[in-house]
């Protein structure tokens, strides 16, 4: 067995190796940090691994490897940046294998193989359960599972390592083509937590992080939601962006930023960049606690305007509305307050164009909520804006009445029901309803 020296220091601080499985884990203490992303390979991924596997010859390269080398209690660790999914996978074949007895002995060299990593999120702990059963039936085999061992010792990776984490990041191998392509919301929590030193708050943010995959209840935002949904888009538009779609490709750039010259920007608002670390995490929270605080407060009316699940890349009215009323909260805390007046311009656009995905009205409002100073200057363009949509309705000769078996009938119907005593314009809706 050979002896792995990556020799790295200050002045050599990347080095690669081509090494074998045997080699890998047997020789290095390999860990997998908690910002990573949770295990989600499926058994599609799996399959094509053990199929790769079985079928080396002479030692089958299984792609790279990035780990980013520590000190810890004077010992040497290597934390897994990229290839988690496979070596995950590996460690759940080396288990099914250790199932037949003739084998338990050449497995014990691997004892130490990812043995104290823990999986605390329900993914990666269901994935894993599925997994394990499909890789057990698989090598049930006696025989092919002591093939297969002798082959899996004899493959080999391509190791990068490297002593700096902003390097092990930038060799982020994120289109690893025999596995699952990371998502932009994997990259955003793998460069904000990555630099963070205390494990008690990596932890924690790395726990609150995968709290927001969940689908706990319709009045729970989660990460799609925030990111895709709310803070790219918002951003974007303040900024003039014509973008309506596809925000996911711009995500990572929007969201993390590289040099700040180590001086901190001046209160954005939403609008603030963080280069890494606890604020961005308390940024997120900010927004996240005022999305589900509108979803809660608003409950009971929203449910009878017409939400339909669209593409994550797609912004419909209901995004839209969600947008300008998550960025009064944060500035004015006024939600409540305008929340009929801004529901009245927003779903103008609905109507006219008589399509979901057409949040027009809602991107044209954001950067003038931004930027206003006083609530009333909002509450005057929302008046003015809703006279403007009356107009426009009146003019394209739009009736409730063309529209009876439309969902927005539903929504015309309940927004005059709730808010008649409220509302500051008077368009001829009100007066087709009551024909």
């Amino acid at each position: 067995m050979e002896c792995i020296d990556f020799k790295l220091n200050d002045t050599n601080q990347v080095s690669s190796k081509v090494i074998n499985f045997n080699t890998l884990a047997s020789e290095l203490k390999l860990s997998i940090p908690d910002y990573q992303r949770p295990y989600v390979w499926k058994i599609k991924q799996t399959r094509m691994l053990l199929k790769d596997i079985e079928n080396t010859k002479d030692g089958a390269l299984l792609g790279s490897i990035i780990l980013h080398e520590i000190k810890r209690d004077d010992k040497t660790i290597y934390e897994v940046i990229d290839g988690q999914q496979r070596l995950t996978t590996i460690k759940l074949i080396l288990t099914a294998l250790n199932n037949h007895d003739e084998l338990k002995e050449d497995l014990k060299e691997y004892d130490n193989y990812l043995n104290d990593v823990s999986f605390f999120h329900k993914i990666s702990q269901d994935n894993i359960k599925i997994n394990y059963e499909y890789i057990k039936n698989y090598l049930s085999d006696k025989d092919k599972a002591k093939d297969f061992l002798e082959n899996l010792e004899n493959t080999q990776f391509i190791i990068v390592a490297t002593t700096k984490a902003d390097d092990a990041f930038i060799f982020f191998d994120n289109t690893n083509s025999k596995g699952k392509k990371l998502e932009s919301y994997d990259l955003i929590k793998a460069f904000h937590l990555q630099s963070i030193k205390n494990e008690k708050m990596l932890n924690k943010w790395a726990k609150y992080y995968e709290s927001l995959f969940e689908e706990k209840c319709k009045t729970q935002p989660n990460i799609k939601t925030l990111l895709l949904k709310f803070l790219i888009p918002t951003r974007l538009w303040i900024k003039g962006s014509s973008r309506d779609n596809k925000f996911d490709k711009v995500a990572f750039n929007e969201l993390c930023h590289e040099d700040l010259n180590g001086k901190r920007a001046t209160n954005m608002g939403i609008l603030s960049n963080y280069k890494y670390g606890d604020d961005f995490f308390k940024y997120l929270r900010k927004y996240e606690k005022i999305y589900k605080f509108i979803l809660e407060k608003n409950n009971n009316f929203f449910k009878y305007l017409w939400k339909p699940h669209s593409n994550v890349g797609n912004l419909n009215t209901f995004d839209g509305l969600m947008i300008c009323l998550v960025l009064c909260e944060s500035k004015f805390k006024n939600s409540e307050e305008i929340l009929a007046s801004l529901l009245r311009v927003v779903y103008s656009h609905r109507l006219l164009e008589d399509r979901v995905n057409c949040p027009k009205n809602a991107k044209d409002l954001v950067k003038h909520i931004y930027f206003a100073s006083y609530a009333s200057e909002v509450e005057k363009l929302l008046e003015k804006k809703g006279q403007k949509c009356q107009e426009e309705e009146l003019k394209a000769n739009k009736t409730i009445k063309a529209k009876t078996h439309n969902e927005l009938t539903a929504y015309l119907d309940n927004f005059y029901k709730n808010f008649e005593n409220k509302i500051v314009y008077k368009h001829k809706y009100n007066d087709e309803r009551k024909k």
